[in-house]
Formats: C-alpha cells, structure tokens, sequence
C-alpha cells in the first residue's frame, strides 16, 4: 500500500488538533479591513451577548459577531460608535459558523428541483449552509454546469459536488457486473478528471449499491486515483457496514485502502456497525482506523445520530447478484424456479441481518405507495398472507421498491463513534427518514444537553470547521474576520427535532438565525425563502 503524501497526512493529523483551524482563531478578535480606532465599522448585521463557538472546537465565549456584505468582520469586543442596519441581541443564545453537511440526498437533482425544494429549509432550519451533491457515488460529471444553472435559479444553502464513481461507471458500463477493461478504466478516469478540473471537492462512491459494488479494489482505485492530482476526499458508502459479503471490518480496510492507494483521505460515510452480526465492533472499526492514520494514511468518517438507517427495499434485502443487468433481469431471474428460491434464501438471512421483518418500515415511494407508506414488512405480509421476503421479493418486481428506514444499530455503537474526534456529522438526509429535517438539533438536543455523550464545543467543531478542513472549503465552517458569513444563532434550550418516522418533514425548532453568505435566511425562526446559496468549486478549480 502507498502512503499518501505528508500533506494529505497532515490533514488527518489537524482533525484531531480542531483541523488546523488555531491560527485563525488568532484573528477571530480582530475587524477585517483595520479602520483606525477613531473610525468606528459601519456593519450590516451585528450579533451581541451571545456565546460563540468558532467552530475549531475551543470553548465557547460571550463575543460580539459583525457581518458586512458576504463576510464576517468582527468576533470580539465592539469598537465603541459601531453602527449596524440590523442589531439581534443573542442573550442567552449560542451563535456558531453555519453546520456543513458532508453526506446528504437532500439536493438530489439539482437544478431540477421546485423553487420550494431549492430553498432547502429543511437544512436551514437545522442550522445547515452548505451541503454536498452526490453522496454514495451519484455526483455529477459536468459539475460547472450542474453548479451554474443552480447558482443561476437560486438555492438557499451553498452545495459543493463530488464526482460519482456510480455516475461514470454507469456512463462508461451501464448496469454491466463485468469487469472493466483497461479501455474503460481510461474513460472513467477521463470523466473524473473533468469533474476534478470544474471543481469538484473529491470522488464519492457506494459501492453497497449494485452495479458499482461489481466494481473490484483495484478498478476502484485505478478510477478514484485520477483525482490525486487535484487532491480532495474520497467519501464511501462502503462496500458492507454489516455481514452482506466480505464484513464490516474487512470493508473498513478496502475503503482505507482505496483512499490511502489513490493518495486522496478516505472518509467512510454515515459509518455504522449495521444489523445484530456487527452490533458491538465500533470501536474495532475505529481502532483500524486509527492504525491506518498511524501508517500516514488520512482516514476520516461521518455520522448521523439516529438507530435506523434509511435504503431501499431492494437493497437492504436482495442478493447483487440477482440485480445485475437491472429490473428485467431480476425478473427472468425470479422468473426460475431454482434461481428464485436461491435469492429467497439470501434474502431470508438478510432480512435476520436486519433484526427481521418488524424492523423494516415503508417510509417513501411514488404516488403508488400510498397504501404501503408508515406499515412495517411484517404488516404487509399478513395483510398480503405471504412470508416476508416473498412480499418484498414481490413488491420490488411490481415497481415498489420503496424507501425504507431499517431499525438496526445499536445505542451503544452510535455513542462509541460520536465520541471519536475524527467523526464528524452527516445526515444522510433522503425523503421519508425524519434525519432529513431533524440530525443536527437531535445531535445537540439528545447527545449533547439531555444525555451527553460529546460537548457543544465538539458538536460545533464536528459539524463545521472539521468538515471545512477535510475537505478543503475555503473560509468556511469557522467564525473568524474574513470569513463567509455563514452565521447560525440558536437557543439551546429549545432546540430540537420534530420529524419523526411517522411524520418525517416536520421542521426542527429552536434556529433563530440562519445567515447564509450574509443574506438572512431563518429571521427571528422562521425561513425567509432567501436563496443565498452559492455554488462552491474547490480551491485552484474554475469559479470561486
């Protein structure tokens, strides 16, 4: 295995440190643009009595933020005369640089979303600026256009894309579970380095997912290693979080393998030690982790604070095998009598991976899912008078591969991997599982102030200046003079979530102020429709 070089070493090693942020915090007390003293700042926006938490992971502290224009000014005491258009008296409130979220399906399809998805209140209402594209291997190719047209229809958090492994094996491949030739390995190093050179932060692949969990170490590695020079975060849905196939160890070391070969840092997404055969390896998964930082290899993860995961039907329970080719060859397949009833087999030991058929809730769908939407797998099969894996066998061929929120992680596990200082926060955010619209005030409400398990101060950094660092967005995720203006004030004692998995878009409570670049976004807790969004392209790339 190659180490990566001492730079992308170096990343991993600042995580640990509030992810080489110390510096700037030596200007967070100064005003961006000195004035002499006897020149007071005129500022746009100008927060008071609050207590700030930078981002870097220090402690918090009652301070003074100013914002003018798209950029923090001030953090610190207020020059005597300083004159605001808005004034907001943060007493007894905690103001913090906007959270990012590194792993979400919230923007999926972006710009072809409504102006009412585009707005994205259910991230501003979390405290959420900025957002990835195209987690588990689903980000675009044509970044610049993808980013372009969004900036130029408006969105109201900022987004940054990762090129999807998934998206340029399927235009290179299609669903084929063949392997690739060397011919298409070079096309799909050539689509990753297109996305590189229009800005993209890095490569995201879901290799769980058929057809790129067809996709051998090696060819993963040859594809993903075209964005070395360009740096950047190779982040994963990785191959098993269970016992599906090769385990969730042996999965965490292909994932530390893959980005420490291709000399890009390896984040292991929504990491998690899923179903009753791994309830317990948390810590032996960090601990691997942790010896791979060691070798000199940068290894990050994120998380979500919730015990069922969010997939669909079809891939929480069907063999990959029987998905090759897609929907017409799982149904020739099913279609003979032998091979079905070896599928049935595979799915009846991952429906027990699973914990069983009471664990699987039907959460979305088209408009023919209705009927089945808020029912458990084991309500549908004796409503239906079929075994479990039948029914989902059978649903998934009708078209109803439904979205599903799968109760199987442990309490335990969650708060082992929250209290790591390389774990940051994700949310995974997808239609129907209430992480979509709850994750970051759930994280505070119930593992920092009802049952601790981190502090703020880790909470903040873990979802702001730690995911900036990682993965190299400029002047973002940290309060200091200088930086965007993307500026969250909430109240600690309301704060929390309201989604459920019953009623999953509710919206959070608790945000106060969401500025997003400057521009008021959540004003006095309610959203403004603001779309201040930008399109971010990685430092060096085209655009900002």
């Amino acid at each position: 295995m190659r180490r990566v070089t001492a730079g992308h070493a170096a990343v991993a090693r600042r995580a640990v440190r509030g992810l080489a942020l110390a510096a700037a915090c030596a200007a967070t007390a100064s005003v961006a643009g000195a004035q002499p003293a006897s020149q007071a700042p005129a500022l746009d926006v100008l927060i008071t009595g609050g207590t700030v938490y930078d981002g870097t992971g220090g402690a918090g502290r009652v301070a003074a933020v100013g914002i003018r224009g798209d950029r923090v000014v001030l953090v610190g005491d207020v020059p005597a005369g300083t004159t605001a258009a808005r004034r907001i008296d943060a007493t007894g409130l905690i103001v913090a640089p906007g959270f990012i979220d590194p792993h979400t399906h919230g923007f999926e399809g972006l710009p072809r979303l409504s102006e009412a998805r585009r707005q994205h209140r259910s991230a501003l209402m979390q405290g959420v600026t900025t957002v990835a594209l195209g987690a588990d291997g689903r980000g675009p190719v044509e970044v610049a256009d993808v980013l372009g047209r969004s900036e130029a229809l408006g969105v109201g958090t900022n987004v940054y894309a990762m090129v999807g492994f998934g998206t340029v094996r399927g235009r290179v491949m299609g669903n084929s579970s063949a392997a690739a030739t060397p011919a298409q390995v070079d096309s799909m190093r050539a689509l990753v380095t297109r996305a590189m050179r229009e800005g993209a932060f890095g490569v995201g692949s879901g290799l769980f997912y058929a057809p790129q969990s067809f996709a051998a170490t090696d060819e993963v590695i040859a594809v993903v290693s075209a964005a070395k020079p360009f740096g950047g975060v190779y982040d994963t849905h990785q191959r098993d979080e269970s016992s599906y196939g090769i385990g969730l160890l042996a999965s965490v070391d292909e994932s530390i393998r893959i980005g420490c070969t291709s000399g890009l840092t390896a984040n292991i997404g929504h990491i998690k030690a899923l179903g009753v055969d791994v309830w317990g390896q948390a810590r032996a998964v960090l601990d691997r982790m942790a010896a791979a930082r060691a070798r000199g290899c940068a290894v990050t993860a994120d998380q979500y604070p919730w015990t069922a995961s969010g997939t669909g039907l079809s891939a929480s329970l069907v063999p990959r095998w029987a998905q090759a080719g897609g929907r017409d060859s799982l149904a020739a397949r099913a279609r003979d009598a032998a091979t079905r009833e070896r599928m049935l087999a595979e799915m009846r030991d991952n429906l027990r991976r699973r914990g069983g058929d009471s664990t699987l809730l039907m959460v979305s769908g088209g408009v023919n899912a209705q009927g089945y939407l808020g029912k458990t797998l084991k309500q549908l099969a004796a409503e239906r008078g079929t075994p479990a894996v039948e029914t989902a066998l059978e649903m998934v061929l009708a078209g109803l591969d439904l979205g599903v929120a799968s109760f199987n992680m442990t309490e335990d596990d969650i708060a082992t991997f929250m209290r790591d200082p390389f774990v940051m926060t994700s949310s995974d955010g997808s239609d129907g599982h209430p992480r979509l619209y709850g994750t970051y005030p759930r994280k505070i409400r119930k593992y920092v102030l009802d049952t601790p398990v981190i502090t703020m101060a880790r909470m903040i950094a873990s979802s702001s200046g730690q995911v900036a660092a990682v993965y190299g967005i400029a002047d973002r995720g940290v309060l200091r003079a200088g930086a965007f203006a993307d500026v969250i004030v909430f109240d600690p004692a309301t704060i929390r979530d309201a989604a459920t998995y019953t009623a999953p878009t509710a919206l959070a409570v608790g945000m106060r102020w969401v500025f997003v670049n400057g521009v008021a976004a959540v004003a006095d807790g309610a959203p403004t429709g603001a779309l201040a969004g930008r399109g971010l392209r990685r430092a060096g790339m085209a655009g900002r």
